[in-house]
């Protein structure tokens, strides 16, 4: 009996010393613990940091793009979405244009042929279209939809602008999938972008009024000039540069209006412009001046051409008579012809203002010498084409 205490002592000193054992375990675990969250809510602060500070980067250069072109903005837009979401390797725009969803721009390898495709607007299978309809994000997850590419694994379509004029949407893929944040992500950058993307359509539809004509299409006055004074300034230091500029008015445009009134009078014009542009390449330059006055530049054409070709033109416009639709309660006609004057560069002129100054009073000599007729500028004043009657 006299060993059992030292015995007990010791079996109590054993207990002892397991249950601190276990209590510095628990604890160094629980601590362990709570480092580990502590560090999980710095990586978290850090990460939101430095996701703020990317939404305010990719803030500031939404507006310098949109200060530069709505292309800026689009391409601005799509690698804000690939540096913030890494797994997204494909991105497209879509803006409504004649009644379906146009592909505006295209970036990844895998969707560059989607440039210029469009979408009807009640296709449910679609991903942009379906999103314009719901008036939320879209994602593979929903019922119906397709990818846009059939290697995608994860696909989503997020309006950008619900405006009537100017609906558009996002739409993002990826090969290596996308979860819930990264598509939060996308979401709040395209809500960001989206202002920045309605400025720079509203800039560029105002840079389109300023450099288009409403009504025929065509370069305005100060456009063509703009354009025109470009062409020659560049030819400054090219010496085999030629260029022939036609000044054209219509004859007795007034009458026309007068007699068919002026929704035929705007028609008139409308066909004419579609006879210029029918009549030049792609480096050329058409212009509206004003009224019924017409201006065009053709590149890379000497003065023989030029005149040879304002023949042409002037035997087209003739053509017209028989193919313009008029009210058939109205007797009789009016002949639609037109004065042309050709001067050229350098041959007639040395500068823009010049050039135009020359054709235009080679066009008032077709003027006062008969109308309907070719004029151009010689070393003795200006020189009128025969005539020639319509093939």
């Amino acid at each position: 009996m006299a060993g059992t205490a030292p015995e007990s002592q010791t079996a109590a000193l054993v207990a002892a010393l397991a249950a601190l054992s276990i209590a510095t375990v628990i604890a160094a675990a629980v601590a362990l613990r709570l480092r580990m969250a502590a560090l999980a809510v710095r990586l978290a602060l850090g990460q939101a940091r430095a996701q703020q500070t990317a939404f305010a980067a990719a803030a500031i250069r939404l507006t310098a793009a949109a200060r530069d072109s709505l292309d800026a903005v689009r391409t601005e837009i799509a690698n804000a979405v690939c540096a913030a979401v890494p797994a997204v390797d494909g991105a497209l725009l879509y803006e409504e244009h004649d009644g379906s969803l146009r592909c505006v721009a295209a970036f990844g390898e895998r969707f560059a042929y989607y440039a210029g495709a469009t979408v009807a607007l009640d296709d449910a299978t679609a991903l942009p279209a379906r999103a314009l309809t719901a008036g939320h994000r879209v994602t593979l997850a929903d019922h119906g939809v397709h990818p846009p590419h059939p290697g995608d694994t994860a696909a989503a379509a997020i309006p950008l602008s619900l405006e009537t004029a100017h609906r558009s949407v996002l739409v993002i893929a990826s090969q290596a999938g996308l979860d819930a944040e990264d598509l939060d992500v996308v979401a709040a950058l395209a809500a960001q972008a989206a202002p920045a993307y309605l400025i720079a359509i509203d800039r560029e539809q105002d840079r389109y009024d300023a450099e288009y004509d409403g009504l025929t299409g065509l370069l305005t006055p100060r456009a063509f000039r703009q354009s025109l004074a470009a062409l020659i300034d560049g030819a400054q230091f090219i010496p085999s540069v030629r260029l022939g500029l036609l000044f054209i008015d219509t004859d007795r445009f007034k009458d026309w209006n007068d007699r068919f009134g002026h929704a035929a009078g705007d028609a008139l014009l409308r066909e004419l412009a579609n006879v210029f542009r029918a009549a030049v390449s792609a480096r050329d330059l058409v212009g509206r001046n004003g009224g019924d006055e017409f201006c065009i530049v053709f590149t890379d054409t000497d003065k023989s051409s030029a005149i040879e070709r304002a023949e042409k033109l002037r035997r087209r416009i003739a053509a017209l008579d028989g193919r313009m639709p008029v009210p058939p309660e109205t007797a009789g006609g009016v002949p639609i012809t037109a004065s042309i004057g050709v001067a050229a560069y350098p041959a007639d002129a040395s500068c823009a203002s010049e050039l135009l100054e020359r054709a235009d009073a080679a066009m008032y000599h077709s003027k006062s010498s008969g109308r309907n007729g070719v004029s151009y500028c010689t070393d003795h004043g200006f020189a009128r084409l025969p005539p020639c009657e319509p093939p």
